[in-house]
């Protein structure tokens, strides 16, 4: 009578071991997919260039600034060209201003 008892014990640590790693599995999975932000892994510039030439920064579609007080380790102005990426020195950000403002389209 004793061997059934051990099959039934063994039978049922198999199943609570089955449903505690489900489970287990489940809690991760939430953590993971509520933690996670759109930008969780953030693209930080790592150098700047200290001079950019006025025909680049008039190619300039958009710009984002990165302070070194959140997760990246310097202060960068981060411009778009297009598809490209460049990482600027914030001395730049004045000049983008200035010569956005004075630069007028031309017509066609």
């Amino acid at each position: 009578m004793s061997f059934p008892l051990f099959i039934h014990t063994q039978c049922c640590s198999t199943m609570e071991l089955k449903a505690t790693s489900v489970l287990l599995l489940v809690c991760i999975t939430f953590i993971i997919l509520t933690s996670t932000e759109v930008d969780a892994i953030p693209s930080c510039c790592l150098r700047v260039s200290k001079g950019m030439h006025p025909r680049q920064i008039r190619l300039v579609s958009e710009y984002m600034i990165q302070h070194k007080s959140g997760v990246c380790d310097i202060d960068a102005v981060i411009l778009y060209v297009g598809k490209k990426r460049f990482c600027a020195d914030l001395g730049v950000l004045k000049r983008l201003k200035k010569l956005k403002k004075n630069h007028k389209p031309k017509r066609i």
